[in-house]
Order: C-alpha cells, then structure tokens, then sequence
C-alpha cells in the first residue's frame, strides 16, 4: 500500500495543475492564524508551544488515521498527505521560466526567476541556481519520502511542517538561530546522508565515494553542505562552460534519477515484506 500509493502522488503531482488548497502550507497558515486569534496567553508564544501548536495539524490527521484503522482510508490519506507535502508545482513554474528567459538572454527573467527558485528552496543568499534545485528536490521529495515510508502519512506531514516553519523562520529572521532549525537539522540528518548515498549509486560512484565518506562521518556537517558536494562530484562537469542551463540541467537530471532509485528500492523492500 505504500509503495501503490506513493506512486499514485507522485504521477497525480507531476501530471496535473495542483491547486492552492494542495498545499500543506495552505492549511498551516490558516491554522497559525485561527489559532493566534484564540489562543492569546503568553505562554503560548514560547518557542516549545509554538512548536506544539504547528504540529497539532500532522497530529490530528496520524491520530484519526490510527482511530479508524481502515485500511481504505489510511490509503486515501496517504495519497492526500504525499500531495500537501510534495507538492512543488510553484517551483517547477519558475524552473520553466527561468528556462524560457536564459534562452532569449532576458537577464531581468533570470534573476527573478532564480532568486525565487533560491526562496522556495528556503535559503535566502544568492547561490548556485544548481544547489537550489538539489535542495528542492531533497527536501520536497527524497525526505518526505523517507519519513512517509517510516511513519505514514503522518510523519509526511510532520516533515512538511518542520520545513514550512524553518522557511518562515529564516524569511524573519534570517540570522537567527532559532530550535526549528536544530530541530529541522536533526531530521535531515540521516535522510540527507541516505540521499547522498543514492547520488553514488545513480552518478560516480568511486569519484564521489570519497565526498560522502569524509563529510557521512563528520556528524557535525551541515546536511546541504554534504548534499551539494556529494552532487557536485557525482554528475559529469557541463562540456559548455557558457551555457547557464546545463549545469542545472544536468543536477536536477541527476536528483530524478536518484528519486527513481530510492522508488525501486522502497518496491523491493515491499516485495521482501519488509514494507507494506
């Protein structure tokens, strides 16, 4: 069940138009604002009970999903949790666009376009437009694969929450350093070495190897730090150093491929009985 309805989200977000109520996001700014209206005492501003508060959400939907233990259900919310959580239709837009506007040389379009692809991304400093699509991938996909697979729809959902308030986080306040983020690093800290490890299998195994070793064993590395240098040694360098689409282009062929890897092995942990 799993793995049938992880396959189902990923083709239902990939083929269709998704609309704005098919983002978690959607539903976690009207429950911050509903809730802010309600729930005035100060003790709820700590950064604990802020945190609490956000997660009620993911916490409702595990909770009825374990209440009604119907095997139909779970899977009709499995597919609905997977869609409020992958969904990254708003940077596939202006991944297309920032295609179309480098291809006619409207440098405008390409700067807009790639500083709102760095902001989805949730990294406010100019970068590569590279990194921010590796970081999309992983943090839209390969994670919320991972904790789907681990924990259901339910930790789908917490994922997404904990990346929705690390975004809001670092749009305030972006020197802070705040819990979010410790607690947004500790739950990358095993996927973002398990992606890298895919990056290996589905690019240059024995010149990436060595990249992967030396930062998966430093337990102190920040997670994107490993994801960019993992990539960066697993994909071939573009042969037109000019061409402002390729490099890009060559990553995110790269993270698709990897995110078909990761959906092999997940069937055949499911044909072993090890997933169900």
């Amino acid at each position: 069940m799993v793995l049938i309805a992880l396959l189902i989200a990923l083709s239902v977000e990939r083929l269709y138009h998704s609309p704005a109520f098919l983002h978690w996001s959607f539903y976690l700014e009207r429950w911050q604002r509903w809730s802010s209206a309600r729930l005035k005492n100060e003790k709820w501003e700590s950064e604990p009970l802020q945190l609490v508060r956000l997660l009620i959400p993911a916490l409702v939907v595990g909770f009825l999903v374990v209440l009604l233990d119907n095997l139909m259900v779970t899977f009709i919310v499995s597919i609905l949790a997977l869609l409020l959580a992958i969904n990254c239709e708003p940077a596939r837009k202006d991944y297309k666009a920032y295609l179309k506007a480098a291809n006619r040389g409207d440098e405008q379009q390409v700067n807009e376009r790639q500083l709102a692809l760095t902001e989805f991304a949730g990294r406010h400093q100019p970068q590569q437009l590279s990194d921010s699509l590796i970081w999309i991938n992983y943090r839209q996909y390969i994670a919320v694969m991972f904790y789907f697979v681990l924990f259901g729809s339910f930790g789908a959902l917490v994922y997404a929450t904990l990346r929705y308030a690390e975004n809001r986080i670092e749009e305030q306040e972006p020197e802070s350093d705040k819990p979010w983020q410790q607690l947004v690093w500790f739950a990358d800290w095993v996927p973002v070495r398990l992606s890298a490890f895919g990056l290996l299998v589905v690019g240059h195994f024995s010149r990436a190897l060595p990249v992967w070793l030396q930062h998966s064993l430093n337990p102190q590395v920040n997670p994107d730090k490993l994801l960019f240098d993992v990539a960066d040694k697993a994909e071939d360098t573009p042969q037109h150093a000019d061409d402002r689409t390729e490099h890009a282009a060559c990553q995110l062929r790269l993270m698709r491929r990897q995110q078909i890897f990761w959906v092999c092995v997940i069937a055949a942990l499911t044909l072993a009985g090890w997933v169900s």
